[in-house]
């Protein structure tokens, strides 16, 4: 049955405030560290993580290549300066979930065309100013011609890149994709965070969500509560997180050993009660262990599942029980098993 179809976890590629690689994430989590700063910066040369030599790449683009690099050499592709022969490119794609994308570059682009004219935007920055610019650089770099998708839910974004890519695997229109999600930090989305919070705390308001007056909407004390715990209490990162997804007979076939399996993603519209447990559900699991990876590389929005996803995967061979990664507003979830012959 094609909806049973396994889906071998063969590869893992991240990249954190803590470092390139998912072992930093690993270690940190089995430690109980938390994160030692408000900000947490992925401070690493983009340069050698390329396949190719670049002229400009906006710093999410830069994040989701980094981690494809590592993910690559992680399930033994053999893909280094992004040649595959042997590997059908229309049956391969990618997957990739952002909360805000390229935004340092889309903002660059409107800036100089909003202060200048339109004869002063780049030609080459507005090639990088799309949501969907590390999706599609990925593709290039590695040619993949099968599903491309990218997707925009918030935190819940590389929930929901997960779940395309099972939904397209078992479908049958690919045998391997490179799924995963990113972020990057920027002066603009901090100062954005900080005008939220702010503006929550000096909002006054009663259990009812109106002013004295009853005429004008404001936040309910449990709705200011809930974006203060997501906000203000949250250390802000960045990075991104790669996963090479191959159908068992596809893995098999070259003679890779897989690292854990994906049994399951979900995306669900958001709710208040049960939120992450009825992701779960969708996902496959009622009883899971649920890993957060921002509580030691920070609050990373649509990179978060994903990074989650990859320390599940890493921890899967060792872990009695099947592992998760939820969404922080639980909309999306996925299950990661240790792999069984």
């Amino acid at each position: 049955m094609a909806d049973q179809l396994r889906i071998a976890i063969t590869g893992i590629g991240a990249l954190s405030g803590l470092g390139a690689g998912v072992e930093p994430l690993v270690e940190a989590l089995r430690a109980g560290r938390e994160p030692d700063a408000d900000l947490l910066d992925a401070d690493y040369a983009p340069e050698e993580f390329r396949e190719s030599p670049k002229t400009y790449m906006d710093p999410c683009a830069d994040h989701v290549l980094a981690a494809c690099w590592l993910a690559v050499r992680s399930a033994g592709l053999g893909w280094e300066g992004a040649a595959h022969p042997g590997f059908d490119s229309e049956r391969m794609g990618a997957s990739i979930g952002t909360a805000f994308g390229t935004l340092e570059s889309m903002l660059n682009m409107t800036g100089r065309v909003q202060q200048k004219g339109l004869r002063f935007g780049s030609p080459m920055i507005f090639t990088h100013a799309f949501i969907n610019t590390p999706a599609a650089l990925i593709a290039i770099e590695y040619e993949l011609q099968g599903p491309n998708m990218t997707h925009s839910l918030g935190d819940a974004s590389s929930a929901a890149a997960l779940a395309y890519a099972v939904t397209m695997m078992r479908a049958g229109r690919a045998d391997l994709m490179l799924v995963g999600g990113c972020e990057a930090l920027s002066d603009p989305l901090v100062a954005a965070m900080d005008v939220k919070v702010d503006r929550l705390e000096a909002c006054p308001t009663n259990d009812q969500g109106r002013t004295a007056d009853g005429l004008e909407a404001r936040p309910t004390n449990e709705e200011r509560q809930t974006a203060n715990d997501s906000t203000a209490n949250d250390v802000l990162g960045e990075g991104a997180a790669i996963l090479v997804l191959e159908t068992e007979a596809h893995a098999l076939a070259r003679g890779a050993q897989p690292l854990a399996e994906l049994s399951g993603a979900s995306m669900l519209a958001p709710c208040r009660d049960n939120a992450g447990e009825r992701a779960l559900i969708a996902a496959g699991s009622e009883r899971a262990q649920v890993i957060d990876a921002a509580s030691v590389c920070g609050h990373t929005f649509g990179a978060s599942v994903a990074l989650s996803a990859a320390c599940c995967a890493a921890l899967a061979a060792e872990a009695d029980e099947a592992l998760a990664a939820v969404s922080a507003d639980g909309s999306g979830a996925a299950v990661i098993e240790r792999w069984r012959a």
